[in-house]
């Protein structure tokens, strides 16, 4: 079915209740007991995340105790933190508390009087074990209190070549930790780039014989891939503050994307096959290999569990293969009559993103579909489970990229046709929400990590920041560039890096507009780093 803007629907009224009787409202009065604020908290600290925001907008008492206890913290961190793999808590508490001192904490009270206050705060409770998750929702909501946003350039970085692509910078992406920053070119480099002390410094090139396509850092932080058209997958990593080569997988074609899995065990490269590596007595050792007799594959991806992994083909066959016992093993097949360029999972896994073009009767089709898992159990009948068409999302050019938000509650579309589609899920149903459009092709469109704002790069020299205002998805920023934005993604902290073609790479970090303003008046012209 054609995803279709939904119309606006008045919030229901809810029914007025009946008024109790005089003798029911004393048996009421006289059996309530009020709970102490201890107890409250520890009923509190047992709900979830979203059960306890849900509270804090229902009860003003709660929502005191909500706050000055931190427990929307507390419970982000018990849901989160410690439901999933993570090496060491006190060396991730350890260094968001440095990256507080070197950078955030400036960078905060450059948002005024609430700017400063949020420091302060901040400042009394830098030993608490839940600090990373306190500022995870204190940045925020210091954004939401701001009246007007922008973006200030703090660094350049440049790659070398005189002709038109010779060091057109394809890519550019952030450590999960935010300390380190990758950018690729048609240089046949990526520069590695490390932030000490509130500046970024180049830390070491690491060279191919030909065009870096890709670039991807592990789950911790510690490895990376590099991936080039020389046919070579390198395997970099972080010891003793040094990036060195540890490993290559080498390809008879261009290897034009790798990555992790979510655990970091194995490792995909996509060539003209799409082959699954585990690391195993200190090598990378072949799993398994993804293929079609006559077809070549266009992209290949893990799951966010790391369990299923989705490869996509240039004849349409979309293979779903889950880990069982150790082995990568085809569960399902969906087939799509054209060709089905990319494909993702949502963050839960249950649904599934494709992305198709082809020509027909002589005219091109573009569109997205989204599927969703279906597990039909019911009673005399044996289990069946298949991906199912939840909804088609339409373009009149290529779709460049699809992203979920991370709470798999919304999807983009960035197509060549100059738009970028928003789609939310409603009541089981995915709708249209909102559509950003640009003068140019659009090359790229993500969410920042907490899916409050989403970035789009535009061939008409702009990024444009957006966010949900007022209920709605609008524009909030624009970035201009003098030449066509070919890639831009959101790291910490509201860190933005943007790719563009006149050999630059820009990293922005998010301000108070107001205050700078009063920066230019009273330095003349904002800071900028260049590194080279």
């Amino acid at each position: 079915m054609q995803v279709t803007p939904s119309a606006e629907r008045p919030f229901p009224t809810p029914p007025t209740p009946n008024a109790p009787d005089p003798e029911s409202a004393r048996f009421a009065n006289r059996d309530t007991v009020v709970l102490p604020d201890e107890m409250v908290i520890k009923i509190l600290m047992n709900l979830g995340t979203t059960d306890i925001a849900v509270c804090r907008s229902v009860n003003r008492h709660w929502q005191t105790l909500i706050d000055t206890s931190h427990l929307l913290a507390r419970s982000f961190y018990r849901d989160c933190h410690l439901t999933q793999r993570i090496n060491s808590l006190a060396a991730q508490r350890n260094l968001t508390v440095e990256r507080y001192h070197s950078h955030i904490r400036g960078w905060l009270t450059d948002f005024g009087d609430r700017g400063r206050e949020t420091a302060k705060q901040l400042d009394n409770i830098l030993g608490d074990v839940h600090f990373p998750e306190v500022l995870f929702f204190s940045i925020p909501k210091l954004l939401l209190n701001s009246n007007e946003l922008t973006y200030q350039n703090i660094a350049t970085i440049e790659h070398s070549g005189v002709l038109r692509n010779a060091g057109v910078v394809k890519d550019a992406i952030f450590s999960p930790d935010g300390k380190y920053l990758v950018t690729v070119s048609t240089d046949n480099a990526a520069k590695l780039l490390e932030l000490e002390g509130g500046q970024w410094r180049e830390k070491v090139t690491l060279r191919h014989s030909a065009w870096v396509m890709r670039a991807s850092f592990s789950p911790d932080g510690k490895l990376l891939l590099t991936a080039s058209s020389d046919g070579i997958c390198k395997i970099w990593r972080l010891e003793d503050d040094q990036w060195q080569e540890k490993g290559a997988i080498e390809r008879f074609a261009p290897i034009t994307n790798a990555s992790f899995s979510p655990d970091g065990k194995h490792l995909v490269t996509v060539s003209d096959t799409a082959i699954i590596w585990w690391h195993e007595g200190g090598k990378w050792r072949e799993k398994a290999t993804i293929e079609h007799p006559l077809w070549v594959v266009t992209n290949a991806q893990f799951s966010p569990d790391g369990k299923h992994f989705v490869t996509t083909f240039v004849n349409g066959t979309v293979k779903i293969l889950r880990l069982d016992d150790g082995q990568w093993e085809e569960k399902f097949i969906i087939h799509d009559p054209y060709c089905v360029r990319n494909a993702r999972f949502s963050p839960d896994g249950k649904h599934l993103v494709t992305v198709t073009s082809g020509v027909h009767s002589g005219y091109p089709i573009y569109y997205t579909k989204i599927w969703e898992f279906f597990d039909d159990q019911l009673q005399e009948r044996v289990t069946t489970q298949q991906w199912q068409e939840k909804a088609t999302i339409g373009h009149s050019g290529l779709v460049r990229d699809v992203h979920f938000s991370p709470d798999g509650k919304h999807l983009v579309t960035a197509s060549w046709d100059g738009t970028v589609k928003i789609c939310g899920l409603e009541g089981g149903n995915w709708q249209e929400k909102a559509t950003i459009r640009h003068s140019g092709p659009v090359a790229n469109a993500s969410f920042s990590r907490d899916g409050k704002l989403l970035v789009t790069a535009s061939h008409d020299g702009t990024a444009r920041i957006c966010g949900p205002v007022g209920g709605k998805w609008q524009e909030i920023v624009t970035i201009e560039h003098s030449e066509e934005v070919a890639n831009a993604s959101f790291g910490p902290d509201y860190k933005l890096v943007t790719a563009s073609r006149n050999n630059h790479a820009k990293i922005w970090m998010l301000k108070n507009k107001e205050n700078d303003d009063n920066s230019r008046t009273r330095n003349g012209s904002l800071e900028k780093h260049t590194i080279k």
